[in-house]
């Protein structure tokens, strides 16, 4: 069957027009395949070699239509097997305990989803119509501080008499 496939996609595929005298009987072929009866084409496929084989390419193309139409029969005791494994399956799955979470699992799925979408929704607005940021400007050279522009605290004092004077001086020793 595959190689009459073959030989008729082939064929199918090289298609050429039909001689000139031919064509005249071209459109009497379905006919003459459905079984009218018709004298002339008889006389003319005995003699023509290119409707002969028009005329078969066209009744094993009918052939493999009608061969794909029909039912193929009933499945296979293994395949008939694992469909009612996976509806007895299912069935228990339905029934069991854990049944009862299986809608809020898809609740939670989609919200999750919904939340996905919201929080990218909010990030593409925020980085393309929210409120614009100045970068802070970094001191200029001319502005900026030193270490010698500070007062610099008076070094350790040597001694006690030295801490004594600098409270009195600065009047914290009342």
């Amino acid at each position: 069957m595959f190689k009459q496939l073959k030989s008729l996609v082939s064929g199918g595929l090289q298609v050429e027009p039909a001689p000139v005298p031919c064509r005249k009987y071209e459109a009497r072929l379905e006919d003459y395949l459905q079984g009218a009866a018709d004298v002339e084409l008889t006389e003319h496929l005995s003699q023509c070699g290119d409707c002969r084989a028009a005329l078969e390419r066209s009744r094993l193309g009918g052939e493999l239509l009608r061969e794909a139409w029909e039912p193929v029969g009933e499945p296979q005791s293994a395949f008939l097997a694992g469909v009612m494994a996976r509806i007895r399956e299912e069935k228990a799955r339905a029934e069991s305990p854990a049944a009862f979470w299986n809608p809020l699992e898809f609740l939670a799925s989609r919200l999750s989803l919904s939340a996905a979408a919201l929080l990218l929704a909010l990030s593409v607005y925020m980085v393309g119509f929210g409120p614009r940021r100045t970068p802070s400007v970094p001191p200029s050279a001319g502005s900026e501080l030193r270490a010698a522009d500070f007062p610099q605290p008076p070094g350790d004092p040597e001694s006690n008499d030295e801490v004594f004077q600098s409270l009195v001086e600065t009047d914290n020793g009342n």
